[in-house]
Order: C-alpha cells, then structure tokens, then sequence
C-alpha cells in the first residue's frame, strides 16, 4: 500500500539521489515513476509525449498500463482539455467524471477511471507532454495532489531535456562536422571492438582505405564548403555500398576508412570497387568536377593479424596505397597486413 504519510520533499531528495546513476532518460523516469507510485495513490500513471512530426501523443513510460496498449497507443491531440494542458501549462483536476462526458474518452487509457489529475511537462518553456494519473476509487484528487503532481512533470521535463543535451554533447564528440562519419578516434575506438570480437569467433575483418585524390585542388576551386559538401556525399555514397553494421570514419582531410566485419579478401576487393566506382561516377555528377578515387582493402584472416599494434596498420595502408598509386592513376589494390 502507499504509504501517503511520506513526506514529497523527503520522496524528492531519494528521487535526486538516484537520478545522479542514471544513464538515460528511460532510466531516469522509471525512477520517478516507481517513487511517484509510493506517495501518490492511483490506477494508473504514465508520461505521455507529444510528436512533433506527426502531431500525436504516445506514451513514454506508465504503470497499471499493459504492453500491447502502450505499443499500439497514438492519440491526437483533439478537444478542450489536453490542447490546455499543453498550450496553456495548465494543471487539470477532474473528480467523479461520467463516462459519457464528451472529454472522457479523449482522457482514457486503458482503464475506466473516476478521477483524474494532468500536469504538463515543460521543457525549455513549452510542453512536450503530460502526466497522467487516474483513480477509480480513494479519495478524489486535490489542488495540492495538482501541485504535487506539477513538481513531478517539472522534474521529469528537466531529466529529459538533461539526456537530449547529453546525446548531443556525444553526438558531437564522435560525428566529423563536415563528412558526418565517425570522428578517427571514434572509429579506432569501435575498430579495436571489432578486432576483438573477430579474434573471438575466428572470422575474417577487412579494412578499406580510400583516398579522393583531387579533394584540395576541389576545395581551392569550389570553397570549403562545396569541399563538405562533396565529403558528405562520399561518406552516404560509402554507406550505401555496405552494411549497416560496418563502420566508417574519416581519416584526414580527404580520406576515408571503413572497416567490413566478417568479409573475406575477395568479398573487400569487390566491395572497394564497387565503391570507388559510385563515388568517381555519382559524387562527380552531384559536385560537377571529376572525383577520383584511389584505394586499398586489407583483410585479416591469421590469428597473429588480430594482434598487431594500430600504428602498423595504419602505416600498412598508408604505405599499400602510395604503392598502388606509383603503378597507375587513381588505382586499387588488396595488400596483406604487416608481419609483427
């Protein structure tokens, strides 16, 4: 049962407390939920949350509410009662509602309810949702149960906009600004788990090194921003010749690295063609100038592979690509990696 003597300062200070180790929002708002059952009676509570894009409420999180509701919930936002929460930021306390109130069935959930309290949930100054929180018996809701309530939807509104920001932050740190391929730390970082995992179940990696070879003389013609231009239409170019489980990073100015979970040499040789090919054809019509494109595809298929230092393969690449290149213009190659 409830326990309705625990005071919301003393439930706000243990929410605080365990919201320092949360890692995400979804997180962060089962802790609120779970405390919020503790002070406040209900059958039902859940976070609802406006989208922007097709302009319907879902729901975030909620208790008393089965799965298969949640899942296929998506209500929009009609009549008077909901469009005031949200456009107004008002509180709302409804006691001994009918069912056949004209709002009733725009305010349901899953349950028949009697009453019912809403608070909107603000975030930089206008709402993105609200709480919801419905009896069917107990005592009816107060303008202090409102109060309480808003004090909750406030809490929930900041710890979200805190994860947005936390996304974005990380976001930042991993993603090339111009290119929008992973940042070359940020790649080293996901290729050493690959490297790891590949030694584990003894299968093949290859990586594949590609070099736009007219890129400055671009970028001295066209500007710096025609150059991002065209290096983000590389790197989609790059993703849409691979999975979407292979990794691709921006090495330097103007070259790429991708890295193929599980392929053969053979199956990295066609796959670096195939995407020299799409980037000299198709970035070329996009940008107007000629891109060409030289590269290598390295495979590591011995057990000793997968333990060479970083340093020795990129070297390796870097090295594999100035020999493909003395050989012709804007070639390919498929090199080994080094020997330790």
């Amino acid at each position: 049962m409830p326990d309705e003597r625990k005071g919301i300062t003393e439930c706000l200070i243990e929410i605080a407390q365990e919201l320092g180790g949360t890692l995400t929002a979804e997180e962060a708002l089962h802790v609120i939920i779970e405390h919020m059952k503790v002070f406040f009676p209900h059958q039902s509570l859940a976070v609802l949350i406006l989208d922007e894009n097709t302009g319907t409420l879902n729901i975030k999180t909620s208790r008393e509410i089965s799965y298969s509701f949640v899942k296929h919930f998506k209500r929009s936002v009609g009549g008077g009662i909901i469009p005031s929460v949200l456009l107004k930021h008002e509180r709302v306390v409804i006691n001994d509602m009918r069912p056949d109130d004209p709002e009733y069935a725009r305010l349901k959930l899953e349950h028949d309810f009697k009453h019912l309290c809403l608070a909107p949930i603000i975030q930089n100054h206008r709402a993105i949702g609200y709480l919801h929180c419905d009896r069917t018996e107990g005592l009816p809701f107060t303008e202090e149960d409102a109060r309480r309530m808003l004090i909750i939807a406030y809490l929930i509104g900041q710890q979200m906009q805190k994860f947005e920001l936390l996304l974005l932050t990380r976001h930042l740190e991993l993603i090339d600004e111009a290119s929008k391929a992973l940042k070359y730390q940020a790649f080293v970082d996901q290729f050493r788990l690959e490297m790891m995992r590949a030694k584990t179940y003894h299968t093949p990696l290859s990586l594949i090194f590609l070099h736009l070879d007219d890129y400055v003389n671009f970028v001295e013609t066209s500007g710096i921003e025609a150059g991002h231009a065209l290096l983000e239409e590389v790197h989609n170019l790059i993703k849409s010749g691979i999975r979407s489980i292979d990794i691709t990073g921006r090495f330097s100015a103007n070259e790429f690295i991708v890295c193929l979970g599980g392929m053969s040499r053979a199956e990295a040789e066609t796959i670096l063609e195939h995407i020299r090919n799409e980037i000299q054809q198709r970035a070329a019509r996009a940008s107007g100038h000629p891109v060409n494109v030289s590269g290598v595809a390295m495979t590591f298929e011995r057990p000793e592979d997968f333990d060479l230092p970083l340093e020795k393969i990129i070297a390796a690449l870097g090295s594999g690509l100035i020999a493909a290149r003395t050989k012709g213009k804007h070639p390919s190659a498929s090199i080994s990696p080094p020997r330790k």
